[in-house]
């Protein structure tokens, strides 16, 4: 079976121009996988080359570090022993992108293009708040989970990486039609940039056709950089005015008279929604969707867009203390006798570096090395080190814990191990860091 890193691959899910996508199977921890091969661009030097891989480590390593439910989640990044080819291993999302869904139906019913709205600018903010911006949000980089509907962004450190060159002064990254004007122009982006795109993916979602048109290239960014998309209260009847004061804000082409960032652009939609009644659908619903009409008449009308599911009144106080009895034995449940404690004994003789700790691709834990001079065993044995402990709690089954440590004349240090944790269990993680104790960096499960 062919295999990319540790990964068996299955089968070809998806193709583009910077490389070809493959669902894997993960030997370590028993899990299907997404793994992306990441093609190098022709006619580089070695040195280009090099460049190229350390800045790919560089972006999917933080993009590892993003949580959240809008976002496909990064597990591991590294290159191929057999063909040296960079790849990326993110989360499996079984269902399709919106761009498939768009080119299906033509466009969504509105509160269903709110509500993904909503989420992935949740989304963004995160991400920009952790100083990432993705740069080429679009429809094709937005998959719709078959199961329940549920949308999450694709492409958190690929989608820097140039296709055709490294990124250099001048040079556009994105796709045009979602991208800003200063992408066209090649100036600075920041999270400002991927906050347009969001809008323009709404305004497709709710009219069927993206809001800066062309025959070719050139005509869509002078459009994207000199014209205003028609309202879209024009184009959709029944919608809030309130919108199209939204889009004139999302759309402007001076960044920062657009939203500051996720939130503010949530805010702003919710606004420009308010008191609005959502029409019932006139198209048919796809599997994973709910309709606006599904709601019982006599029941009180809720915009699905607002924040949580509509919840029902309990009258009777038996039922409420039913409820909360049912509520506390269950969080007893997870957060107790399904809890799995790990104690990580540290010993590092490492004199400056930092320390970081992932599970299963997310950081949990980081410390700044440093080892100064120590007592009678220092002395005698002429090295020095470091103790540390801390405790982390995860959930029972396999998880892969990696530790990696970056000195700070640059030097890098890796490893892994998987553990199999039982409910109520506690395991000790044994890490050893510094040449001056038999290894540059090991973990040992007890």
């Amino acid at each position: 079976m062919v295999t990319i890193g540790r990964y068996r691959r299955e089968r070809e899910i998806g193709r583009g121009a910077m490389g070809v996508v493959y669902l894997a199977h993960d030997p370590r921890l028993q899990r299907r996988v997404a793994v992306k091969t990441i093609a190098l661009p022709d006619g580089l030097t070695e040195a280009q080359r090099r460049e190229y891989r350390a800045r790919f480590l560089r972006e999917a390593q933080a993009a590892a570090g993003l949580s959240h439910a809008g976002i496909v989640t990064v597990y591991d990044a590294d290159e191929d022993p057999q063909s040296g080819a960079p790849y990326i291993a993110m989360e499996y999302v079984e269902g399709r992108s919106l761009q498939q869904r768009l080119e299906t139906a033509g466009r969504l019913e509105p509160e269903r293009a709110f509500a993904i709205v909503n989420l992935l600018a949740q989304a963004l903010h995160h991400a920009h708040a952790a100083g990432i911006v993705h740069r080429d949000i679009k429809p094709a980089n937005i998959l719709l989970r078959d199961n329940d509907g549920a949308a999450k962004i694709a492409d958190f450190g690929v989608a820097r990486l140039p296709a055709s060159q490294l990124t250099r002064s001048g040079a556009a990254v994105g796709s045009p039609a979602y991208m800003s004007p200063e992408q066209i122009r090649g100036g600075q982006v920041d999270g400002r940039s991927d906050l347009f795109a969001l809008a323009c993916i709404l305004y497709e979602c709710l009219c069927g056709r993206r809001p800066f048109a062309g025959d070719d290239l050139t005509q869509i960014a002078y459009a994207v950089a000199h014209t205003e998309p028609e309202p879209i209260t024009r184009l959709v009847p029944g919608l809030p005015a309130g919108l199209d004061r939204f889009f004139a804000r999302a759309f402007a082409k001076d960044p920062a008279h657009r939203f500051a960032d996720g939130e503010t652009l949530r805010d702003g939609l919710n606004r420009a929604l308010a008191g609005h009644r959502p029409a019932p659908p006139t198209s048919t619903v796809l599997a994973g969707e709910v309709p606006a009409a599904a709601a019982r008449v006599e029941q009180p009308v809720r915009p699905p867009w607002s924040a949580g599911p509509a919840r029902p009144v309990y009258r009777r106080p038996a039922a409420v203390a039913f409820l909360v009895l049912f509520l506390l034995a269950g969080c007893w449940w997870a957060w107790g006798a399904r809890r799995v404690d790990l104690k990580l004994d540290g010993k590092s003789s490492i004199p400056s570096g930092t320390l970081t700790l992932t599970i299963d691709g997310e950081q949990v834990y980081a410390r700044v090395l440093s080892t100064a001079e120590g007592g009678f065993f220092s002395k005698v044995t002429g090295r020095t080190q470091e103790s540390f402990e801390t405790w982390l709690s995860v959930a029972p089954g396999k998880h892969e814990i990696v530790a990696h440590v970056l000195e700070d004349d640059g030097t890098e240090h890796r490893a892994s191990i998987v553990v199999d944790a039982d409910p109520g269990t506690q395991r000790e993680i044994d890490l050893v860091a510094g040449r001056a104790l038999g290894r540059p960096l090991s973990l040992k499960v007890d």
